[in-house]
């Protein structure tokens, strides 16, 4: 999906996508393990942060530094106002640089989805570098495994582009991993996993749930 088309997309739900996903119990635990893995006062970064809620709103009612990107401009807006203690930056993944060994985790909740496989991979390692040692990443998405059962779609690697996914009464090009493929990648980048939770969860007004995955890796080394 283009960064414009992206753009559009995320600006129309707003508080609609908001309402629809944050009461989601096993994201909210899977905030909650990462937090008990950080230290105390931590600078974390919420990439796609869309409304600030959850993520970015639990992140900073324990104490932590929060950063939080967009490229929705009405999406920066709400988090703002959400989450005042957080700085929040109307900006691109893909266009983002944050500094190495700046942030002492990384939270990517659903924002990954829309980008090309190339773009998600080269966005990850930058974050991967901006982390300290000993920092957590947290991964959330939808995994394809029983969305796209046909072996002949997938990259090698375990993931599939394009697939057009309902979302939100529209369909969306999608970047899919499945649950082994999201473990491999983020092997890939030098973490290491710490957990990975598959379940349902059915987003308010939806008649379907959703399969869902919630990754949390860590990077190795000890804090100083």
């Amino acid at each position: 999906m283009e960064a414009s088309e992206a753009e559009s997309l995320w600006d129309a739900v707003g508080p609609a996508y908001e309402s629809a996903y944050s009461a989601n119990p096993t994201l909210l635990s899977t905030i909650q393990h990462a937090i008990s893995l950080l230290p105390p006062h931590a600078h974390v970064l919420d990439a796609g942060c869309g409304t600030g809620v959850p993520v970015a709103r639990a992140l900073a009612a324990a104490g932590m530094h929060v950063t939080g990107i967009d490229l929705s401009g009405e999406m920066v807006a709400l988090a703002r106002r959400a989450v005042p203690a957080g700085s929040f930056t109307q900006v691109s993944m893909t266009e983002y640089h944050p500094p190495p060994q700046h942030f002492d985790g990384v939270f990517v909740v659903f924002s990954q989805m829309q980008l090309p496989h190339a773009a998600f991979a080269a966005v990850m390692r930058r974050f991967v570098a901006a982390l300290r040692a000993g920092g957590v990443v947290v991964l959330v998405g939808v995994p394809s495994d029983n969305y796209v059962p046909e072996e002949g779609m997938y990259e090698e690697g375990g993931y599939v582009q394009g697939f057009p996914a309902p979302f939100m009464g529209r369909l969306v090009k999608t970047t899919l991993f499945t649950v082994r493929g999201s473990e491999a990648f983020v092997r890939g980048l030098g973490l290491e996993v710490v957990s990975t939770v598959v379940k349902q969860f059915l987003p308010k007004g939806e008649t379907v749930p959703e399969d869902q995955f919630f990754l949390v890796a860590r990077k190795p080394g000890s804090r100083e």
